[in-house]
């Protein structure tokens, strides 16, 4: 099989990379997109120093790009600072070069191409289906969200990376990578430009000084040390006593700051946060706390990737008691403790993972799996209780919690639904193909078990599978 040839931006015909029949060399910066685009190329190599700026341009003619938005752009070079974020990475053969773009072309391959004109949405589940690594974040101080996201800026072409990227995050197509940073922002308007002042916590204050105070024992009084100074010696105001000796005659309480403008004294100041966006004033307990982190593609993201729709194919799955997966693992801690107290009160765990209904979707069209996996809810429906309930907390796997079932029963209706996948029919593809993993708290409750631990046990038995 040919391998596409690469891009390779030179400067003068000079550049680290030895030339070879894999590369189509130019020189002008301006040209690089109207090249690529013109066509079936695996890639471009910046072989030459690029300014900053020089190299924002070209990738943000290839990112906007729907049709060459995947395509790996790989230097010659190590690149300062954030710039390294910009690119696929460093290069020191052509043979590299290739294989690093051979392997990117390949995984692109598996999505729908024609759904990178769709949007941005699309062209970030793109790009991130054909890289193992990450979006990583870059510290700006200069932007309103102070940290953003520049291969997510390029691929969006709108400059709210950071706010579009939490949004595709809480609709589960990308998901939490690595933890970068956590800083605080306004509860008013989410800016992260804080400036934190001490103020009087009798007043509020910001006109406060910290005071030395005197407190004299002959009569109690305390007051700033400089109000007892009488030359070069101590005397108290209120009751004239000469003051020779700490200790024994006064000594320095804790208080250590006056309010200048209600006279209070008090020895730790309040501290309340100026939002530097819009003024608002907060408590620091009121802040919002927000984790940075890289992001990387879902299962979901994964999913709606190849066949091209962000409607996940298991989506109907949904009409069969769905809960959300939070509310299903309250449930089910909630069943295992009354199990606990009142062992008679069994219930079983049932986990269904589909196998290749994806990739049955490929061949089918989104229309057709739609009408097959429809079918499929139907006859579930008809098998389960109106007391079950079901969630989805991963693709292709639906979990299904069976109060007053013990394991005779959930088994019975674990071989019932195995057997559907012998009743789809669809001419040109393959069947469907389920596996299965049960728990019943009879039986498998373990002494420390919780819902997360359950879960992860049968979760693990169906990727195994």
């Amino acid at each position: 099989m040919d391998r596409p040839k690469l891009i390779r931006l030179v400067s003068d015909g000079t550049g680290v990379l030895v030339s070879s029949d894999l590369l189509v060399e130019i020189y002008d910066p301006d040209r690089v997109s109207s090249v690529l685009l013109d066509g079936n190329y695996g890639g471009l190599i910046l072989d030459m120093d690029l300014e900053e700026s020089v190299l924002v341009s070209i990738l943000t003619e290839v990112r906007k790009a729907p049709s060459i938005c995947w395509l790996p752009v790989l230097c010659s070079s190590a690149l300062d600072g954030d710039l390294v974020y910009l690119t696929d990475g460093v290069v020191t053969s052509t043979e590299e070069a290739a294989v690093t773009s051979a392997e990117v072309r390949k995984r692109v391959a598996e999505i729908d191409l024609d759904a990178l004109s769709q949007g941005r949405e699309y062209r970030l589940m793109g790009y991130l289906y054909g890289r193992t690594s990450d979006i990583w974040p870059v510290l700006r101080p200069t932007s309103h969200d102070l940290y953003v996201y520049p291969a997510a800026d390029f691929l969006s072409g709108e400059g709210d990376s950071a706010r579009w990227l939490r949004n595709m995050r809480e609709r589960g197509l990308v998901g939490n990578g690595t933890l970068v940073d956590r800083i605080r922002r306004c509860p008013s308007c989410e800016g992260p430009r804080l400036n934190y002042v001490d103020v009087c916590p009798g007043c509020g204050s910001i006109d406060i000084a910290a005071k030395e105070f005197t407190h004299c024992f002959t009569c109690g009084r305390v007051a700033p040390t400089e109000e007892f100074l009488r030359g070069h010696t101590l005397q108290c105001p209120f009751c004239s006593t000469m003051l020779r000796h700490l200790g024994s005659d006064y000594d320095h309480p804790l208080e250590s700051f006056v309010c200048n403008d209600c006279g209070l004294r008090f020895i730790e100041a309040d501290v309340v946060v100026d939002c530097l966006d819009c003024r608002t004033r907060s408590k620091p307990e009121d802040l919002l706390i927000d984790s940075i982190h890289s992001y990387r593609l879902t299962e979901k993201g994964r999913s709606a990737a190849k066949v091209g729709s962000i409607d996940d194919v298991y989506a109907l799955l949904d009409r069969l008691n769905y809960v959300v997966p939070a509310y299903f693992d309250q449930f089910l801690d909630w069943l295992i403790m009354l199990n606990r107290r009142y062992p008679d009160e069994v219930f079983s765990l049932l986990g269904i993972r589909f196998f290749n209904i994806v990739e049955m979707s490929e061949i089918l069209g989104r229309q057709r799996t739609a009408q097959l996996m429809d079918s499929l809810a139907g006859r579930l429906r008809q098998l389960i209780r109106g007391t079950d309930v079901s969630t989805r907390n991963g693709t292709g796997i639906l979990w299904l919690l069976l109060p007053r079932t013990d394991r005779e029963g959930a088994s019975i209706l674990e071989e019932r639904i195995l057997a559907l996948a012998n009743e789809v029919v669809v001419e040109g593809v393959p069947k469907p193909r389920f596996c299965s993993s049960l728990f019943s708290v009879s039986e498998d409750l373990l002494e420390r078990d919780t819902a997360a631990l359950v879960l992860a046990r049968l979760s693990g038995d169906l990727e195994g599978s």
